[in-house]
């Protein structure tokens, strides 16, 4: 266990800053946390913090584990910091005083600021609690510097979002492709009637080619959002269509006059298959 205190100018620093963090440089309780760590072989409860530079470390050690000390982790846990290689030695304690997940938990060391990062992912979600630390190396202690939340998947939904508004109806579908637990951020059915009413809105304005690019746009969104690329051709009467998801989110007259524009678009590129959509049109408005 470390049991010596610096008596350099800076040693005052350091035993306040020890006390302030209570990481106390000797501490029955660190051979307990070696324990613990030892009996936890199998890696579950503790991880390590990867790409340390050795450089940073103590003589003898090799990288770092931070080991959980807590049961509930709602709001978080403290966390043993195991040092390990020619010797195992433990560094006191440091929090991570946010939403905590074991198995969705990652540290790493960041070159660019020399911070260690923490980040905790919650179930089936992206979003995910960052904490970031800076290693003392002549005090052996992690201090902690700054928290945040990111979530990878929302960004990715807020930039769907911006790009259905300018009319960018591929893009925004590769948006929300590189998604991860999509089911969780959106409603399939709402998400695919946004897509279409975007998809349309750009095809109006635009040349007769371009505007079938919009339509195979959108057809291309709903196979990624719910793996149904011809839900608004597949009612058989308005009851199957009132009785659905999308009714919920388009209005059967809506629905229906934008297929009727798509029958126009698919007629003026020379397609004969604008029948369909008047079909399904005549349906929607009542006129089976």
């Amino acid at each position: 266990m470390i049991c010596s205190i610096r008596l350099s100018a800076s040693g005052f620093l350091v035993v306040i800053v020890s006390l302030c963090f209570s990481l106390p440089a000797c501490s029955d309780d660190f051979s307990a946390y070696i324990d613990e760590w030892e009996a936890r072989s199998n890696g579950l409860g503790y991880f390590s913090i990867l790409g340390i530079p050795s450089e940073m470390l103590p003589d003898g050690i090799d990288n770092l584990d931070l080991l959980i000390l807590g049961d509930d982790l709602i709001d978080g846990s403290d966390l043993a910091i195991i040092g390990y290689g020619l010797d195992t030695l433990c560094f006191g304690s440091v929090a991570f005083d946010m939403f905590l997940n074991p198995a969705k938990t990652f540290a790493s060391f960041r070159s660019e600021d020399s911070l260690i990062i923490l980040s905790s992912e919650y179930p089936s979600r992206t979003t995910t609690c960052n904490m970031s630390y800076a290693w003392d190396k002549d005090a052996q202690i992690l201090i902690p510097v700054e928290s945040w939340i990111s979530d990878w998947s929302a960004d990715l939904l807020a930039s769907a979002d911006s790009l259905l508004e300018i009319g960018e109806i591929r893009q925004a579908a590769d948006s929300i492709s590189n998604m991860f637990y999509g089911w969780t951020y959106y409603d399939t059915s709402e998400l695919s009637c946004r897509f279409l009413r975007a998809a349309h809105a750009a095809s109006k304005d635009a040349p007769k080619e371009e505007a079938l690019d919009y339509y195979d746009a959108a057809v291309y969104a709903f196979d990624i959002i719910q793996y149904d690329n011809t839900w608004f051709l597949s009612f058989s009467s308005l009851e199957e269509f009132l009785g659905s998801d999308y009714a919920e989110y388009i209005e059967a007259d809506e629905l229906a006059g934008i297929l009727r524009d798509y029958a126009g678009i698919f007629r003026d590129n020379g397609f004969v298959v604008e029948t369909v959509f008047d079909d399904i049109a005549d349906i929607l408005e009542g006129n089976e």
